[in-house]
């Protein structure tokens, strides 16, 4: 906005003030905005002019000669020096984040939220952003969320501070989330029992070979026939989530009783659909994006089982007095299986067989199963 001329008596006013002179002789002045709106600036004509001044050098509404060439200036050593943040994210992507080896699922969540960054702030400078920016953006995400966030942007930011494009590391500043303390809530194989009157057979099948079997969802879906071995009863598993450790996990274990009925139900079932892998169904359709999605037209995703799994859950009646979100889910199957195991043939076999490094995460997915020993109580 242009600012207003001035009559010949207030040539000495700096741009965008204007007077307004009583019927007492008393002149005041007054400040316009660039969005229409007045502000007073008192009596004095010596302090009204020197905060126009001030308002127009902040709002670079003509500002004068030596702030022009400053703000110049330090706008062009900014991009001489500073990347966009867009610049800067994108090659924290392209050479940082691929040395991170982070498994495929967690990969993805960090791909998806480093777009959500790219969207707010891009065209901005690393410097412009700002603790109160990351901070709000925070606030606006669940607890759970928010502490994803803050772990991933901490990591942009150690970046961005190790090339000198940010003077420090604004995103360890904000607060660390406090997530409600989960209501842990286990299996039971009496309600499992219930769960799985509900079900498909070949969802019954998979809820059977996860439990005797104590794999992840993600080895479950992937278990082919190659991968048993029925003349020497073994079972050998390259778990997933191990893939990108130095030593990925590799187990061969014997195949107790159970699970060796239960591999040869889900051989038998999925010689019936040609399926090679041990958890398969007959979709109900196979779109192209569906047969895209799948490692064959009868093979189960992740995710569809994770959901068929909740569907028939809630079904069933099982968990009826519990809250949906205190509901055990697919992959507390793999503890009470560990406890079942652990019970019949001992801890020791079940931490094989789950793949476990050490005895403190079997004893982990032990918790909330084991029965409390009495407390022996002595007087004298």
């Amino acid at each position: 906005m242009s600012p207003r001329g001035r009559n010949v008596g207030n040539l000495d006013l700096p741009p965008h003030v204007e007077t307004d002179k009583k019927a007492n002789g008393t002149v005041y002045y007054r400040y316009l905005l660039p969005n229409g709106q007045r502000k007073s600036l008192g009596k004095d004509k010596y302090e009204a002019i020197k905060a126009a001044q001030a308002l127009n050098s902040v709002l670079e509404r003509n500002p004068d000669i030596v702030s022009k060439i400053l703000t110049s200036v330090e706008r062009q050593q900014k991009q001489l020096t500073i990347p966009t943040f867009a610049q800067a994210l994108t090659e924290y992507e392209n050479i940082h984040l691929p040395k991170k080896k982070y498994a495929k699922n967690t990969l993805d969540i960090v791909t998806s939220n480093i777009t959500k960054y790219h969207d707010m702030w891009d065209p901005l400078y690393c410097t412009d952003i700002s603790l109160l920016m990351i901070s709000e953006y925070l606030k606006q995400q669940t607890d759970f969320q928010a502490e994803k966030h803050r772990s991933q942007l901490i990591d942009i930011w150690k970046y961005f501070v190790a090339n000198g494009w940010a003077p420090e590391n604004i995103a360890e500043k904000t607060l660390k989330p406090i997530r409600p303390e989960k209501v842990r809530t286990r299996h039971s194989n009496e309600s499992i029992d219930i769960v799985k009157a509900a079900c498909p057979d070949w969802l019954r099948l998979a809820i059977d070979l996860a439990l005797h079997s104590i794999q992840r969802r993600a080895d479950l879906v992937v278990m082919e026939r190659t991968s048993i071995n029925i003349k020497d009863n073994t079972m050998t598993v390259l778990q997933h989530k191990s893939l990108n450790y130095d030593k990925p996990v590799f187990i061969e274990v014997d195949m107790h009783p159970e699970l060796r009925e239960i591999v040869l139900l889900c051989l038998e079932h999925g010689m019936k659909l040609r399926c090679p892998y041990l958890i398969s169904t007959r979709p109900e359709r196979i779109t192209a994006q569906i047969r895209d999605a799948k490692l064959h037209p009868f093979a189960v995703t992740e995710d569809h089982l994770t959901k068929q799994f909740k569907k028939y859950r809630d079904l069933s009646g099982a968990y009826d007095h519990l809250e949906p979100n205190q509901r055990p889910s697919l992959h507390d199957l793999r503890a009470l299986g560990i406890y079942n195991i652990t019970q019949q043939y001992g801890k020791k076999y079940a931490q094989a067989l789950a793949g476990h490094a050490n005895v403190k995460m079997t004893d982990h997915y032990l918790e909330g199963h084991e029965t409390p020993k009495p407390e022996r109580i002595s007087y004298r």
